[in-house]
């Protein structure tokens, strides 16, 4: 994953915005509070990316962290009633900065998204997912494309005669060398 422009502070004093972040983590919830079995589950995050973290470890291993200011899910983030995801950046986690507070993700886990104004509610943002230049979404899901047919292969042993051969045994067969392209090495010459 590839961000363009970078941090929030790099891009505070342009007109375009690249460091719209997401990121879907696994997590274990509860049903309630009287729940007794958590089960795992898919959670979205939404933030903004503040500063990249290059770690160097032994062996040439190297590591992205990105920090970003991500919002309270609870409070900062709804979904309106044409289905698109809204954020509120006056609701952010870890504002305390405590040690137990999490902010950073690998850059592998980063998707990058965009945020729009929403023109009813100006504190909250409208989330749009970024699609990389000349990526395409080749296993779409559209009713309206036809399943590919895949082609039925011959998979028949190749060493069975019962099916035939491949040699004309008819004919008396020529073999043909090109003396240019025989190269001879002797043992001597491989040591």
């Amino acid at each position: 994953m590839a961000f363009a422009s970078g941090p929030k502070t790099h891009e505070s004093s342009k007109t375009t915005q690249n460091s719209g972040i997401m990121c879907k983590a696994s997590t274990v919830n509860y049903a309630s509070v009287k729940d007794k079995n958590p089960i795992l589950g898919k959670v979205t995050y939404y933030g903004v990316l503040t500063d990249i973290i290059n770690n160097y470890y032994a062996n040439n291993m190297e590591y992205l962290l990105f920090r970003c200011d991500w919002v309270n899910n609870e409070r900062g983030c709804k979904q309106d009633e044409f289905k698109f995801t809204l954020v509120n950046f006056d609701h952010v986690m870890y504002l305390d900065n405590l040690p137990i507070d999490e902010p950073f993700i690998f850059s592998t886990q980063a998707e990058q998204v965009w945020y729009v104004a929403d023109p009813l509610e100006p504190s909250w943002k409208i989330v749009a997912k970024m699609t990389r230049r000349d990526d395409f979404d080749v296993y779409s899901r559209d009713p309206n494309i036809e399943p590919i047919i895949l082609q039925e292969l011959d998979d028949r042993p190749l060493g069975d005669d019962r099916y035939g051969g491949w040699v004309r045994q008819e004919v008396e067969g020529t073999i043909v060398a090109d003396e240019a392209f025989v190269e001879h090495v002797g043992f001597e010459d491989l040591v």
